[in-house]
């Protein structure tokens, strides 16, 4: 035991003792090793076995009447073109047509977290994916377009209408104040001939005739106020959604089916190039600890030698 114990010390005592040379032999040895693949790489061009390219697509916007039993009310919904979550199924059916037309050619979509964001990447063994993934795009965003501008067109013909119904009750509200003051107007007649008269007898006799005429004056005025109050609130009502879609329609312009960014594309390699070059430095790093032990060993062994030659 005593004898092992000196031996490992020894071992230890060595290492110490020539520790910049060990230390200068392991840096040489990482030198060389990152040289060599630095000119490997150089020299031959790491092997590409495929290509990708990948784009972001936002998905836009369209609006939608909603039915109501009234005419002077109406609402709108401002809802997807098509729905995120199932584009992402529905892209690689729809579309398959175009990627079979290149040998090869795989198209994966993926929703981006929760918002109404597509990533469409498409891998192939040629750089033609990103001319493929660039026509993908356009003929989605060409589609949105098209059903977009039906929707909007046919909302601007639902607002023509209002504007039409709108009129219709102004001419309306137009008509029935004029036959309120007609009436009013002649009331005031009637009741001033009823005063100028002057024969009481007379007076006494149509007294029943007056109290009917403007009973019946009163209650056709009541009711045509009604009528003029209703028409006024149909008129704000319809006026107060002219307002609201037009906003609405106006909001529609900054909602559109478009491409974020530009389409990223890059070469995939046969593995993990970088993996591969520090394995092959580590490599050179314990090459070096190995030949730096020996030398450090070896050159110890030497100095042993030549003391004891010289002790005897």
């Amino acid at each position: 035991m005593e004898e092992n114990t000196v031996e490992l010390f020894d071992y230890f005592r060595v290492i110490w003792k020539r520790k910049i040379l060990i230390i200068v032999v392991i840096l040489v040895c990482l030198g060389i090793g990152a040289g060599a693949c630095y000119l490997g790489l150089r020299s031959k061009p790491s092997p590409v076995t495929s290509y990708t390219a990948d784009a972001v697509v936002k998905i836009g916007k369209k609006v939608r009447i909603m039915s109501t039993s009234s005419i002077s009310i109406s609402s709108s919904v401002v809802e997807y073109i098509e729905d995120p979550g199932q584009l992402k199924e529905i892209i690689p059916l729809k579309y398959d047509f175009k990627v079979k037309e290149s040998p090869g050619y795989h198209l994966d979509v993926e929703r981006v977290g929760s918002l109404a964001m597509l990533r469409l990447a498409l891998k192939g063994p040629d750089k033609g994916v990103e001319r493929v993934l660039k026509e993908l795009v356009d003929m989605l965003v060409d589609e949105h377009r098209r059903k977009a501008n039906d929707s909007v067109v046919a909302y601007k013909n639902f607002m023509k209408k209002l504007e039409v119904d709108a009129k219709m009750v102004q001419k309306d509200v137009a008509i029935t104040e004029a036959s309120i003051k007609e009436m009013k107007r002649k009331e005031g007649e009637y009741l001033l001939a009823i005063e100028t008269s002057r024969a009481e007898i007379k007076e006494k006799s149509e007294g029943g005739d007056r109290s009917a005429f403007l009973n019946m004056l009163y209650l056709k005025t009541i009711d045509k106020e009604r009528e003029l109050s209703k028409n006024r609130q149909n008129l704000r009502d319809i006026q107060w959604q002219l307002i609201m879609h037009q906003i609405t329609l106006g909001n529609l312009e900054e909602y559109k089916t478009e491409m974020v960014g530009g389409i990223r594309s890059a070469a995939v390699v046969l593995g993990n190039m970088k993996e591969s070059i520090i394995s092959k430095i580590i490599i050179a790093g314990v090459a070096g600890l190995i030949m730096s032990l020996f030398i450090a060993f070896f050159m110890e062994y030497i100095e042993e030698s030549k003391s004891r030659r010289k002790g005897k």
